[in-house]
């Protein structure tokens, strides 16, 4: 079941970092993943979650194009929305929501994805974690106390 995360929130403010995470957002919405990776840097580090069946780590734009069409080839009607952005100070913390419906079996699929983004300089990201759960990106960017 999806909520809002436990815990008190904390840790400065830094709208210039938070505002280019909902850009990103907002241009992967319009445009698809071609239109997110100007937001990362060429040479960005996403690690997937743990319990993703495919790769652990991808890199660069091809990687990011590469996890974004794995995901979409594992699910029907797949969905990345964001829920909210909480700013970590030199990190950003993004609590999104996957949805979509699995191909081979076609059970429904709605889960919690936390992403932790960090060496955002420039308007753009150096690296990614993904996390299985809200509290999982909240506690590893330390604003859960």
């Amino acid at each position: 079941m999806l909520g809002r995360p436990a815990g008190i929130l904390r840790g400065p403010v830094s709208q210039a970092n938070v505002e280019i995470v909902r850009r990103g957002f907002a241009a992967l919405a319009e445009l698809g993943v071609e239109g997110v990776i100007p937001y990362f840097t060429e040479d960005v580090v996403i690690y997937s979650i743990p319990e993703w069946p495919d790769d652990p780590e991808y890199h660069g734009h091809d990687g990011v194009r590469r996890l974004f069409r794995q995901w979409v080839e594992n699910f029907d009607e797949f969905r990345l929305e964001l829920r909210e952005l909480h700013d970590g100070g030199d990190t950003v913390v993004g609590l999104l929501e996957l949805s979509g419906q699995t191909k081979r079996a076609g059970l429904p699929v709605r889960m919690e994805i936390g992403a932790v983004y960090s060496g955002i300089t420039d308007g753009r990201v150096a690296a990614l974690r993904l996390f299985s759960s809200w509290s999982g990106a909240l506690e590893a960017a330390s604003l859960r106390e």
